[in-house]
């Protein structure tokens, strides 16, 4: 696996793997004979997902398609983040390619360039959705349609880089955009799959209803590598007889089976919904919200309790919602939320039909999540709104205001200010050994190898994965105030060394200096740090042969001391839970 030791500092060139061989969109224009199965992938990697999108193909290239089942993928890369020519892919010029993908020969790789290109498109649009849902419907037709819908994650919320992200047009799709995109097509897809980070709510799932029968999502973050396309093709090629149900659970547990052994093997969640009984549930939540509105008096520190002791995600307004409203339940004695709680809880439980979950942070998950915020986040220019931005989704649009009137009460009188944001830290490296980049956002830590999106940011695909010595973090447009840290972590020898040499780079908006930079730091485990107590902030831990606690961003109108996790001087543990197993590359991990 080739190791990159370059910086661009404007360009951020990053992220190489290798792949040739195999593929090809079909040739001609007349509809294929019918298939059991037309599995299609919607490929957002305009963005810093190139090069896992480049990976996922390899792995769909190693099953390919057969006379029962049609892998049609439309994808779009960016040369920004993947130097084409250092994969032996140096003629693709960023258009966005359909293909129908083949079996790539053993030893070999997917070929970028065997598709068909339709120009370079705006992958973000709903249009663009459309468009591909209905050609491959079209031209590879099938008894039952699959769609995978791959890029970044943000459950219902509009971030600077969620949903379907086309850097190339500045565009990404919000939750109803992608909705609508499925909506017009025209074409009913039996199981849509978020390869995503954070999907998994019943804000997302009430979105497409009426527009599939099963949907496959993750309640928390997903590891960099995503779904692994080869084991799940795998299991429908040898079955392709499948029910749509069925593979629903199939790709569950396939994704279940690949992080029980590879890679991130904690807060790993994935499961499968019913859409059959979302309505059901939609209606319990309604009445769960009128009652809760009209006895918020009594129930309100019930409510809050939930809030703060029920199982929550990256995001921490998401929490799940069994868990939730199973808290409600507990600890209310009698009275008409009582009672919708428990039909809430009935209700979700019928509609999740298959759940799995790795790590004791995620243990109480139950398979969807649901929106429960402390306060309301309002840029301090008002672009941003997020209370305004839920009430616009489907869920929020029948018999009063559903859920929203719940999250309105939860909220009321409690408004936290969103600042410009954008700044980025980028960390790399001489070596093939395993370095890490930690960013302590205001309220938590946070590494590439827990997941790309954090609730203030987004991550690159953890080193480990890309096979480049280089990550980095990118803050969202707008972010919430306080400190933000940045901390460098030596985890691991690599094959060929016991050190790495580490160069640290950052970019501040307005800064004209533009990108920014310190080191180079030797790092290694000649000497590493053993969890004992420090001060805050963590500057201790330059003591240490494993850590460089580099930079600290502080974000907001004056720096007053005050900190959201702790105070200046605070004794802390910095703590950093086991990271993952390596993956095998020589086995297909990503």
């Amino acid at each position: 696996m080739k190791r990159s030791f370059a910086f661009f500092a404007l360009g951020f060139l990053f992220f190489m793997t290798a792949c040739s061989g195999g593929g090809g969109d079909g040739g001609g224009t007349s509809p294929a004979a019918k298939r059991s199965w037309t599995f299609m992938v919607y490929l957002g990697a305009d963005n810093n997902l190139s090069s896992a999108g480049v990976s996922d193909l390899n792995e769909m290239a190693k099953v390919g398609s057969d006379e029962n089942v049609n892998i049609v993928v439309q994808a779009e890369f960016s040369s920004e983040y993947t130097d084409f020519t250092e994969i032996d892919q140096g003629s693709y010029n960023g258009d966005t390619i359909r293909y129908l993908v083949g079996k790539a020969d053993a030893g070999s790789g997917f070929d970028l360039e065997s598709g068909t290109s339709i120009g370079n498109v705006d992958m973000a649009s709903p249009a663009t959705l459309a468009a591909f849902i209905q050609w491959a419907a079209a031209r590879y037709p099938a008894d039952h349609y699959a769609l995978v819908i791959w890029d970044h994650g943000a459950g219902w919320k509009r971030k600077g880089r969620g949903a379907v992200e086309d850097e190339t047009s500045g565009n990404f799709m919000t939750l109803p955009d992608l909705a609508k995109g499925v909506r017009d097509s025209g074409v009913f897809v039996d199981v849509i799959d978020f390869d995503a980070c954070l999907m998994g709510m019943y804000e997302v799932a009430y979105e497409f209803l009426s527009l599939t029968d099963y949907m496959v999502f993750s309640e928390e973050t997903e590891p960099g590598s995503g779904n692994p396309y080869d084991t799940i093709l795998a299991a429908l090629a040898a079955n392709p007889r499948m029910t749509p149900g069925e593979l629903a659970v199939a790709i569950v547990e396939r994704y279940d089976a690949y992080y029980a052994t590879t890679e991130r093997s904690e807060d790993v969640t994935k499961s499968a919904v019913d859409m059959s009984k979302i309505a059901a549930l939609h209606e319990a939540m309604v009445t769960a919200a009128e009652a809760i509105v009209a006895d918020f008096a009594t129930v309100g520190a019930v409510i809050a309790a939930a809030q703060q002791n029920t199982q929550s995600y990256y995001y921490r307004t998401n929490h799940d919602l069994y868990d939730f409203f199973d808290y409600v339940d507990t600890n209310l004695v009698q009275g008409s939320v009582k009672a919708a709680a428990q039909a809430v809880k009935s209700a979700a439980s019928d509609a999740v039909i298959v759940n799995r979950f790795r790590g004791d942070s995620v243990a109480e998950s139950h398979g969807i999540a649901v929106y429960a915020p402390a306060r309301n986040q309002v840029s301090t220019d008002q672009v941003v709104n997020e209370l305004a931005s839920y009430a616009a989704l489907a869920c929020n649009q029948s018999r009063g205001n559903g859920w929203y009137d719940a999250v309105v009460a939860m909220m009321e009188n409690r408004v936290q200010d969103l600042y410009p944001g954008g700044f980025a830290f980028y960390v790399e490296w001489d070596t093939d050994a395993d370095v890490d980049l930690y960013v302590w956002e205001p309220t938590a830590l946070y590494a590439p190898w827990m997941g790309q999106s954090t609730p203030n940011g987004t991550f690159s695909a953890d080193s480990i994965v890309t096979g480049t010595s280089a990550e980095y973090y990118v803050a969202d447009d707008y972010v919430e105030p306080g400190y933000y840290d940045v901390i460098i972590n030596y985890y691991d020898n690599g094959s060929t060394a016991d050190y790495a040499n580490v160069l640290f780079h950052y970019y501040i908006p307005g800064d004209p200096a533009g990108w920014r930079s310190a080191g180079p730091v030797t790092l290694d485990l000649s000497n590493p740090y053993t969890d004992e107590e420090i001060t805050y902030p963590p500057v201790a831990l330059n003591s240490y042969s494993d850590y460089w606690y580099v930079y600290q961003h502080y974000v907001g109108e004056e720096e007053n001391g005050g900190l959201s996790w702790a105070q200046e001087g605070t004794k802390v543990k910095v703590s950093f839970k086991a990271k993952k197993k390596k993956p095998s590359f020589g086995d297909g991990g990503k």
